[in-house]
C-alpha cells in the first residue's frame, strides 16, 4: 500500500513538472532550416510560440515539443527589415520525418546606389564596384550602380581616369582619393560626389 501511494505521488509530481515546462507528452523538436537571412528581425510563429531568428542562422527549433500526428502551422509573424522571407512546407502533421522539412528562404531587398560627378569634360572614366563596372562619357553628371543589397557594405574605385583629367571622391580616406566606401541604406542611396579637374 505504501509503495502504491509513493508511485501515485511520483506520477502526480511528474505531471506537474511537465505542465510547468509546457510539455504535452511530445518528444520531437519542430525545426526550421533558414537560408540567406542577412538581417535581424525575422520572427516565426507556431501554436502561439514566437521564435526570433537572427541574421546568419541556418537552422532553428521551437522550444515546445510536439508529438507524432500533432498538426503544426508555421507562419512569419514579422519580416526582417529590408528583406522578404517565405515559408516552404510550413503546414503539416508531425512525425519523425516531417518535423525537419519546414524551410524559410529570404531575399534581401536591393536598391540603386548613385553619386554626382562634376567637371567630367572627357570620356572613358571607368568606375568599378566588386565585379560590376560602368564607363562614363564626357558630360556625365552622375554614376549609378543598380541592385545593391540593403545594409551591405560597398566600395567604389576608379579603374581608369579620363584623358587629361584627375577625378577624386569627396571625403575619400585613400591617399589619392580614388575610392569611396559606405553602407547601403534601406532605400535608394547617394554615394560620394566625384570631382574631376584638369591635370
Amino acid at each position: 500500500m505504501k509503495n502504491l501511494y509513493l508511485r501515485s505521488m511520483l506520477a502526480a509530481a511528474c505531471a506537474v513538472t511537465l505542465a510547468a515546462c509546457g510539455g504535452s507528452g511530445g518528444n520531437l523538436y519542430l525545426q526550421v532550416s533558414v537560408s540567406d537571412l542577412a538581417k535581424d528581425g525575422l520572427i516565426l510563429q507556431n501554436d502561439g510560440e514566437r521564435l526570433p531568428v537572427t541574421a546568419g542562422q541556418t537552422i532553428v527549433a521551437f522550444t515546445k515539443l510536439v508529438k507524432t500526428d500533432d498538426r503544426y502551422n508555421i507562419t512569419i509573424a514579422e519580416q526582417p527589415k529590408g528583406a522578404v522571407c517565405t515559408i516552404i512546407n510550413g503546414v503539416g502533421k508531425a512525425s519523425s520525418y516531417s518535423v525537419t522539412t519546414a524551410a524559410v528562404s529570404c531575399k534581401t531587398n536591393t536598391y540603386p546606389l548613385t553619386g554626382t560627378i562634376t567637371g567630367l569634360t572627357a570620356g572613358n572614366l571607368r568606375l568599378v564596384m566588386g565585379s560590376t563596372g560602368t564607363t562614363l562619357s564626357a558630360g556625365a553628371t552622375a554614376y549609378t550602380f543598380e541592385s545593391v543589397a540593403d545594409g551591405a557594405p560597398y566600395g567604389i574605385s576608379i579603374l581608369a581616369q579620363p584623358t587629361g583629367l584627375t577625378c577624386r571622391f569627396q571625403g575619400s580616406k585613400s591617399a589619392d582619393a580614388s575610392d569611396t566606401v559606405g553602407t547601403m541604406g534601406s532605400a535608394a542611396t547617394t554615394a560620394a560626389t566625384l570631382d574631376c579637374t584638369p591635370q
